[in-house]
């Protein structure tokens, strides 16, 4: 593909400074860009490498930037680079129809525009609604409500009576709605108790590879709007996560526990259960949280706490042993003082 720096320009309302013929054909980060690339800068503390790439045209922020480098300003750049991929990178188009393979239950309602590939099975009363795409391989059970404009991966699997929002993104081999880990013990030996509620999904959700949501026990497993859960994430059974969540990868968060809105979770957390984290709150990767955390909180650590005071500790740790060997020393110097004044 061909496209002018002042094509690009007009596509993302930017301000082209330079030459608004050059011809881009493709596009990379702006460490590794070479002649024909166009890359971004997304914080001005990356100026220098301004000077250093081989790219032809460079998206930046609206700031005064000394180069000779063809620049387009924005006010967002990471927002309007992904703009630009979408032009290099257009969606591929499938063909709308379901597949003689597909096993479709009785009493369905599919939605038109819906693409639903090989081997899916879709059990009774199931209702996918307008431009849906259901990738093969990929289990429905009965009473699954899927709303408009999802795409459903390949070998996922979607238990009964779970409701999935407009606009959703489920990647292959995630598991919605299995049972939760949920045991009493009578007598000595555990009894599986019964995990009579569902999973609720609202709109604008995206639920990486291998992900796996519980069904809740009574009350509902429910992710609010726009949360965006990475890959290989465990839910546990009637987990609230609000809205604008972020959840990355390995994360197991256990049952009853809440979240609140717009929180960013880092790789490897786990999250004990029936605890409640609050609005805004940022989980550094690997820490575990065992107790309720307040709004606006940034936390870390394997008992996660505040994060500076985590980091002065750190720091403190490092330096045990020279801290130990300092004590040492004291403690002999007192104890010889002690012993010469006797």
């Amino acid at each position: 593909m061909k496209i002018t720096t002042q094509e690009i320009s007009n596509i993302i309302k930017g301000e082209v400074f330079g030459d608004s013929n050059i011809v881009v054909t493709s596009f990379n980060n702006i460490q590794d860009a070479q002649e024909g690339d166009v890359t971004f800068l997304s914080n001005i503390k990356y100026e220098k490498y301004i000077h250093s790439t081989n790219a032809s045209v460079i998206i930046t922020p609206k700031l005064e930037i000394e180069t000779n480098k063809t620049l387009i300003k924005v006010d967002d750049p990471v927002k309007k680079f992904s703009e630009i991929l979408e032009i290099f990178n257009p969606k591929k188009n499938r063909k709308i129809e379901i597949s003689k393979s597909a096993s479709i239950g009785e009493n369905c309602q599919i939605g038109k525009n819906v693409f639903i590939g090989n081997n899916c099975t879709i059990e009774n009363n199931v209702v996918i609604e307008d431009n849906c795409s259901i990738l093969p391989n990929t289990f429905i059970g009965d009473d699954v409500l899927i709303n408009k404009n999802c795409q459903i991966g390949p070998n996922t699997s979607i238990y009964y009576d779970c409701k999935i929002g407009q606009n959703c993104i489920i990647h292959a081999g995630a598991v919605i709605g299995s049972d939760g880990f949920g045991f009493v013990s009578i007598n000595g030996h555990l009894s599986k108790m019964p995990q009579a509620g569902k999973v609720i999904i609202h709109n604008n959700v995206e639920i990486g590879a291998n992900t796996t949501i519980d069904r809740g026990s009574i009350q509902d497993t429910e992710i609010c709007s726009g949360v965006k859960l990475d890959n290989l994430i465990q839910i546990g059974h009637n987990v609230y996560i609000g809205k604008n969540t972020v959840i990355a990868a390995q994360c197991g968060i256990a049952g009853s526990t809440k979240i609140g809105t717009n929180c960013m979770i880092g790789g490897q957390v786990a999250i004990a259960d029936h605890i409640t984290i609050g609005d805004n709150v940022k989980i550094a990767g690997k820490s575990g949280v065992i107790k309720n955390i307040k709004n606006n909180q940034i936390i870390q650590g394997p008992l996660a706490f505040e994060i500076k005071d985590f980091q002065k500790s750190y720091i403190h740790f490092k330096n045990l042993d020279n801290i130990i060997s300092e004590f040492n020393k004291l403690k002999a110097y007192i104890d010889n003082a002690k012993n010469n004044t006797k």
